[in-house]
């Protein structure tokens, strides 16, 4: 595996390398196509928040990610993600989703599945991933990670670099505030028949510090666990769905919590697997 991938242990947030990974995507008008100096670069990159482009095969990816979410322990992914709420580290929120998302992930090999839309770079069946990668831009992923708490988690490449940097992140020992949590799933097992996850993003704004795009990623790491769950749609909790239908119209969420609706409520099995020192 490639060297970025065994990242310095006991690695801790450096708030200088963290503003030029920032200034680099965006601005206050947003995306922006970044101007750093090399020195800057050279800054983050020895941070570890920037990195050499890379070339990973499919295969490689998929080997490592099905190994390292297995040596992950669920509870603790889960703690990091409810602290989050209090503490405001995305990077470290962003893990249950890349964690649940692949959770019945099994190893395979690429199988092909031609698309009308680019016929000549097909994706993996079973992953979705692309066969012809080229050269893949960590530092894109790096940004989305602490800007947003991550926007691709259910893709492999994405899901391996953040379960990476995950673990070899240095995380204080101490109490996890369960209560912001408490409040998002109650306000979710009590919602109206009809409620949708754009509702939610409105009715969880006191409990989620920040804009609406980072509270919709809660919403949607919640989905891919199970917790927050649409009946009639098989999520990545129960397995690992390769048919993945979406709504039609505006939503564009992803799959599944795209389809949940509040007569759905919160999956209490899947609520115990990841919180069980969590009770409604």
């Amino acid at each position: 595996m490639t060297a970025i991938f065994e990242p310095k242990l006991d690695w801790a947030p450096d708030g200088r390398a963290e503003k030029i990974l920032f200034d680099h995507f965006w601005s206050s008008k947003g995306w922006r196509k970044g101007n750093t100096s090399a020195e800057d670069i050279a800054y983050a990159k020895q941070a570890e928040y920037m990195f050499d482009p890379i070339i990973v095969s499919h295969d490689e990816i998929i080997d490592r990610l099905v190994d390292l979410v297995s040596e992950l322990e669920a509870f603790d992914v889960a703690q990091a993600f409810a602290n989050s709420l209090s503490t405001r580290r995305l990077d470290l929120r962003s893990a249950l989703g890349s964690f649940a998302a692949n959770l019945r992930l099994r190893r395979h090999s690429f199988e092909a599945r031609p698309l009308r839309c680019c016929p000549g770079n097909p994706q993996c069946h079973t992953c979705k991933m692309y066969e012809i990668g080229g050269v893949d831009d960590l530092n894109v992923l790096n940004f989305e990670r602490f800007k947003w708490g991550g926007v691709r988690h259910n893709q492999p490449l994405y899901a391996l670099f953040d379960l990476v940097r995950f673990r070899a992140t240095r995380r204080e020992p101490g109490t996890v505030n369960l209560d912001p949590l408490r409040c998002i799933l109650d306000i979710a097992a009590n919602a109206s028949a009809d409620f949708k996850p754009n509702d939610l993003v409105k009715s969880i704004a006191p409990y989620v510090a920040g804009d609406a795009a980072q509270r919709r990623v809660v919403i949607e790491c919640l989905g891919y666990a199970g917790i927050i769950q649409p009946s009639a749609h098989p999520g990545f909790f129960e397995g690992y769905p390769l048919d993945r239908e979406y709504p039609g119209g505006k939503n564009d969420w992803a799959y599944p919590v795209a389809w949940w609706r509040g007569r759905d409520g919160v999956n209490a099995a899947a609520l115990e697997f990841y919180f069980p020192n969590l009770k409604l």
